[in-house]
């Protein structure tokens, strides 16, 4: 049987193996041997770098696990598989993990002879979903160096940014990026959205803030022609520490929930927009200084949309796809524009510190929440949804 072809972003050892095998066999079985005899083991971890949103949560659930002591002793190296989605955030790992590539052959042949107790992929298969929600526990773990700071406020003013300016970086998720790295993709999937949905919230945000459209690899253009909208994906000029710098160092991200937010969310603990969200079962990994507004899913039988209740007794609220929705009768609708406008507009209220939140808001939030708390009850909850959305929707929270 031929060998799987592997993926254009995997690292190939195959070539090489027939030279460090007979090197590094003996000296695998003896950290074996060590492993078994030492009260602190050495340890080989390979980590997520292919996708830089599980580059960033899992190695942040990592770091907060590791500082709530929640880890056992061990002397940890840490290897990847593949090649990095994003270098300048790799390079800001390195320097908060111990992050070698010189270990990666020994972790192969470890791995080939069921891990012996060196190697493992306990990091690598993270979700990065923080499901208990230890982000909120603990401190936060990266930081810009100052040269990177002033390499990226120069590439800013390069490109048309002013980095002295508040900026509200836009993230709406397609399917191009998994193409062009040759992941299989659903292109109809439901978690894909129109962008230019976005234009007046983008807008409204421009009369204040730089307005930045971001994404290694998009599809459409923005039909704007407002000035403090910058199709920054476009423009030609875009580069990886940027990326990390427009997310580290915005006001707030405003995005579907797809990788770059990751950065923003996770590992700097600064607030995100979600809009277009789905599946709404996901929310348990959005963290408490966040907000969103749910896709909402239509049921084509009843001409009516599923109450949350609804959604999460029938066990659709985890699936996103066409194929997996029609044998239900169900289809997902985006969120109108008006919506995505309401919302942008409440999450810049709270931020600015004048949105006033009654107690009828406050209690359905919590109703909300209590929806989820009793079908997964182990699970933490800490994301607000959106006011307007629930006051537009009255009858979704049933």
């Amino acid at each position: 049987m031929a060998s799987q072809k592997q993926p254009d972003y995997r690292i190939n050892l195959r070539p090489y193996r027939i030279l460090y095998w007979p090197i590094l066999l003996p000296f695998s079985l003896l950290l074996a041997i060590f492993n078994k005899l030492s009260p602190v083991p050495f340890k080989i971890y390979s980590i997520r770098v292919d996708r830089i949103g599980q580059m960033a949560a899992n190695q942040e659930e990592y770091f907060s696990q590791l500082e709530l002591g929640l880890l056992p002793r061990e002397f940890r190296v840490f290897v990847h598989r593949d090649y990095s989605s994003n270098n300048a955030l790799l390079g800001i790992l390195k320097r908060s993990m111990n992050i070698c590539q010189f270990f990666l052959p020994l972790y192969d042949i470890c791995q080939k002879l069921g891990g012996l107790g060196v190697s493992s992929k306990k990091l690598l298969d993270m979700h990065g979903d923080d499901a208990q929600q230890l982000a909120a526990k603990t401190s936060q773990h990266v930081e810009l160096s100052q040269a990177e700071i002033d390499e990226a406020r120069k590439q800013c003013i390069e490109v048309g940014i002013d980095p002295d300016v508040p900026f509200i970086p836009v993230l709406g998720r397609d399917s191009t990026y998994l193409s062009s790295i040759g992941e299989p993709t659903d292109t109809n999937s439901y978690r894909n959205t129109d962008i230019n949905t976005y234009i007046p919230a983008m807008e409204y945000l421009a009369d204040r803030f730089q307005v930045i459209r971001v994404g290694s690899v998009v599809r459409d253009k923005l039909k704007t022609q407002h000035p403090k909208v910058f199709d920054y994906s476009l423009s030609g000029k875009r580069s990886e520490l940027l990326d990390v710098y427009l997310s580290a160092k915005c006001h707030f991200f405003f995005s579907t929930g797809s990788g770059l937010d990751t950065i923003t969310s996770n590992l700097f603990r600064l607030p995100v927009l979600y809009v277009n969200f789905t599946p709404v079962t996901a929310v348990y990994m959005l963290k408490p200084w966040t907000s969103f507004i749910p896709k909402k899913l239509w049921l084509t039988t009843e001409k009516r949309y599923l109450t949350l209740s609804e959604i999460l007794e029938r066990g659709v609220g985890d699936i996103y796809t066409p194929r997996e929705l029609n044998p239900h009768g169900i289809i997902i609708h985006d969120n109108t524009p008006d919506e995505i406008t309401d919302a942008v507009q409440e999450m810049e209220a709270r931020l600015d510190g004048t949105w006033i939140e009654t107690d009828e808001m406050k209690e359905r939030q919590e109703l909300f929440w209590s929806h989820f708390r009793r079908k997964n009850p182990h699970l933490k909850y800490s994301v607000r949804v959106i006011s307007s959305f629930i006051e537009n929707n009255p009858n979704w929270l049933d």
